[in-house]
């Protein structure tokens, strides 16, 4: 009994041995378990926390691809990019909300503060194009704050970064610089800047934008008095608009038909057109940006009408909103009250707001408003009986008028001309120089057949050339020379009859046919026709430079080097002096035939990156010179063979005008030709 008692006793305390020690491993594994949770758990925490921030990311950015979307969410989507270092999604909304703030809110100062923030880590952002979006704000941005320069300099970042990429944007960043050298007079660069727009816009099949930018031309021809022309483009323009739904530009449209009409002291029809753009505004997306403007154009229209208590209601309207009268819509609001004064006869009133007005367009450089501030303020100040401010303000105004508006209306008419222009190398030339080698062909084929045909009279004409004495060799060289010079003088007088025919003849009746195929269906036509009337202005301009003419010869040669610089990666330097007075037709004519050729063996032949072009005056000289530092030629060898017609016919042309020619070149150490006259 007692045996087996002991016995059952030894196997509970096995038992309780054995369970004890499986508790104990139960409980240490428990505990284990716990304590690693516990210090895992800040770290499962953080990391949930961290997916948590990259979803509400995913939603915020994918919100914001909205147009409606309120700046407040841009700037939690801003911050939260930033915090997670995606810095694409950063810059990405920087650039939307610098667009709201430049056309919804006009905080222009706040959006200039988003351009310091994302200088810091835009060099971080990889896709090129959010990089050339943001540059496009940032462009607009600083047009409507009027620093031109800077929205140059914007608008060239953002089309250097599409390329390749984004061909949408590099049509709005050369339509962008295209209203900024419209704004500033430089209508020859505008005009290229538009046209290459359009050509991005044709490609991309964006209507919309096309649209755009023929407005823009047609301002250019408003800007320059050709109110014809700008009246009929602009009804096909506002044809085409009314065909496109929803066109949010048509109030600008109008807008700048009322300015045209001014322009022409039509203030009826100003009006009219002005009540047309606030008409069609109410429809547009952007009615809270040219409402202001709208507004204000239209109070200014009837206070110059007479119109007072209209204008006095309008102009009450404006200043509820004080965004109405401050930033961009300053100068509209600031035009309207100063007209608005002068027509009540509260001419100091009047004065204020001129000068302040004078101000803001001096800053920007507008300089047709400037001339318009500068009209306004004398016939205040004269009103005053302050005559000598009247004078003063009067006199600047003419002067604007006579150097500015006169010069760019003739280089506009110019360029007009010569649009398509493309820089190619003197075909006439080179057909002419080529008829002179044939001939020398000629004459040594008659020389092989005489030798042949009698070796004495060969010994004859030796012995006749041994005799000949110096002076006769001068005098044959002089005929020579002469017989040359008349070839190119009769030469060139029948470039200029032909290219003066080709445009005043043919070239006015394609003008006439691309008009006309505009109306029909197929564009085909239209496209024909553009390249026909195109290589017929290419081929009037090779004949003949009409901008030598109608500018004289130091704005045509630096139009020519402009031209060139702009069209190639070259670095062009240039110091031209005017010299017209010291020059004759055909010594203009020479020199700047000269100037074309060297260049464009520049371009073709020296693998330079830089080149100096300088016309300069010394006593009674004018002295030319052109250095580049290119792979440099062998002079010598150039002049002994027969490659190089272009060096030969620069020679040529210096005996024509009596010029001294020195060519100096060296291998790897570029190449400087200097003619003296």
């Amino acid at each position: 009994m007692d045996e087996n008692y002991n016995k059952i006793k030894a196997k509970v305390a096995l038992y309780l041995r054995t369970q004890s020690k499986s508790l104990m491993k139960f409980i240490f594994k428990l505990v284990s378990f716990f304590l690693i949770l516990y210090v895992q758990h800040p770290f499962l925490q953080a990391q949930n926390k961290s997916s948590d921030l990259y979803k509400k990311l995913e939603v915020l950015d994918s919100l914001s691809q909205e147009n409606s979307i309120s700046d407040s969410l841009l700037i939690e989507t801003i911050t939260l990019a930033k915090q997670l270092k995606e810095y694409d999604i950063a810059v990405d909304k920087i650039a939307s909300l610098i667009k709201s703030y430049n056309y919804n809110t006009n905080q222009k100062s706040e959006a200039k503060k988003l351009i310091s923030q994302a200088t810091s880590f835009l060099h971080l952002v990889e896709d090129k194009n959010i990089i050339s979006r943001y540059y496009f704000e940032v462009a607009d941005l600083y047009y409507y704050s009027g620093a031109f320069e800077a929205s140059l300099k914007h608008y060239d970042s953002a089309f250097y970064y599409a390329k390749n990429i984004n061909s949408s944007l590099q049509g709005l960043s050369k339509f962008g610089k295209g209203i900024v050298y419209v704004d500033t007079g430089d209508f020859g660069k505008a005009s290229i800047a538009l046209q290459e727009a359009i050509t991005y816009f044709k490609k991309d099949k964006d209507t919309l934008n096309w649209i755009n930018a023929k407005n823009s031309i047609t301002i250019l021809y408003g800007k320059n008095g050709f109110y014809e022309e700008e009246e009929e483009e602009r009804n096909e323009l506002i044809n085409l608009a009314n065909s496109y739904k929803n066109y949010p530009n048509l109030p600008s449209v109008y807008y700048n038909a009322a300015a045209s009409a001014n322009k022409t002291s039509n203030q009826k029809k100003r009006i009219s057109y002005l009540l047309k753009a606030l008409l069609v505004n109410e429809n547009s997306e952007y009615k809270d940006f040219f409402q202001p403007i709208l507004n204000s154009g239209l109070a200014a229209a009837y206070a110059d009408s007479d119109s007072i208590a209209k204008a006095e209601k309008i102009i009450k309207q404006i200043e509820l909103d004080s965004n109405s009268v401050t930033g961009f819509n300053e100068s509209f609001y600031l035009d309207a009250k100063m007209r608005l004064t002068f027509a009540k006869k509260k001419y100091r009133e009047s004065e204020k707001y001129g000068l302040a007005y004078l101000k803001l367009k001096r800053q920007s450089s507008e300089y047709e408003e400037i001339q318009e501030a500068e009209q306004f303020l004398s016939k205040t100040y004269k009103a005053l009986g302050d005559e000598k401010s009247a004078l003063k303000h009067y006199e600047s105004f003419t002067k604007l008028k006579d150097s500015i508006s006169n010069v760019q209306k003739l280089r506009v008419l110019s360029y007009y001309q010569t649009l398509y222009e493309t820089e190619k190398r003197d075909l006439k030339i080179q057909a002419q120089q080529g008829d002179i080698e044939l001939l020398n062909a000629k004459n040594k084929l008659k020389a092989q057949w005489l030798w042949f045909g009698s070796f004495s009279l060969i010994i004859f004409f030796i012995v006749i050339i041994i005799l000949r004495s110096r002076s006769f060799m001068k005098k044959q060289q002089k005929l020579q020379e002469s017989f040359t010079q008349q070839v190119i003088a009769s030469q060139e007088h029948e470039r200029n009859k032909l290219a003066m025919e080709l445009h005043d003849s043919v070239g006015q009746q394609l003008m006439l046919l691309v008009r006309k195929t505009k109306v029909l269906p197929d564009s085909s036509f239209q496209e024909l026709a553009s390249e026909a009337l195109s290589s017929v202005r290419t081929i009037s301009h090779d004949l003949y430079p009409v901008v030598l003419m109608r500018l004289g010869f130091s704005e045509a040669v630096q139009q020519l080097v402009n031209s060139i610089d702009e069209n190639s990666d070259m670095f062009f330097t240039t110091e031209i002096m005017f010299v017209d007075d010291m020059l004759n037709d055909d010594e203009a004519l020479h020199l700047y035939r000269i100037i074309q050729e060297v260049l464009q063996n520049t371009l073709k032949h020296s693998e330079s990156k830089s080149v100096l072009v300088e016309v300069v005056r010394i006593n009674k000289k004018v002295i030319l010179k052109i250095k580049d530092n290119g792979v440099g030629f062998n002079v010598d060898m150039a002049l002994k063979t027969n490659n190089s017609l272009g060096l030969k016919s620069i020679k040529e042309r210096c005996k024509i005008i009596q010029a001294e020619l020195f060519v100096e070149s060296h291998s790897n150490k570029g190449t400087l030709t200097k003619v003296i006259l």
